[in-house]
């Protein structure tokens, strides 16, 4: 199995930091247009140009810890977990990503490894600045269809 890893310090209060990830209106300010229910339990769509991911919030801790498990149509994120815990620090919270159980190391698992890190950094914008870069105004790394 393999895993992707990424931190990022953002200068932000850690509620702040918690709702940018546990909320649909946090989510779609620096990844993509997100809707769903986000308590623990409850079912969450990420929309990408008509592709849409879905996943099971199995984990919604205030302020400390959010994970989401990936089922339907998802291809190779199928039955992957994505991990947010929240550290705070003095002057900033650490967020300490994972997207956890891969199956296979693969062109397309080193891909979104780099998305993942545009997308933390997008989210490290949104908080400090107001504004982040979500899918489609993210940075593109390449130029196929999965930019």
């Amino acid at each position: 199995m393999a895993t992707i890893y990424h931190q990022v310090g953002i200068k932000a209060s850690l509620h702040d930091v918690y709702k940018a990830i546990a909320t649909t209106e946090g989510v779609t300010g620096w990844w993509t247009n997100t809707r769903g229910n986000t308590e623990s339990g409850g079912e969450l769509e990420f929309s990408f140009d008509g592709h849409i991911v879905k996943v099971k919030v199995t984990a919604n801790i205030e302020d400390k810890y959010i994970e989401w498990t990936v089922g339907g149509d998802a291809g190779e994120w199928l039955n992957t977990r994505i991990c947010f815990d929240l550290e705070q620090l003095e002057d900033q919270v650490m967020v300490n990503f994972q997207h956890t159980e891969w199956k296979a190391e693969t062109p397309f698992l080193a891909h979104c490894s780099t998305k993942w890190g545009v997308f933390m950094l997008s989210l490290k914008d949104y908080l400090e600045t107001g504004t982040g870069k979500p899918f489609p105004h993210d940075i593109h790394i390449n130029h196929t269809d999965f930019n």
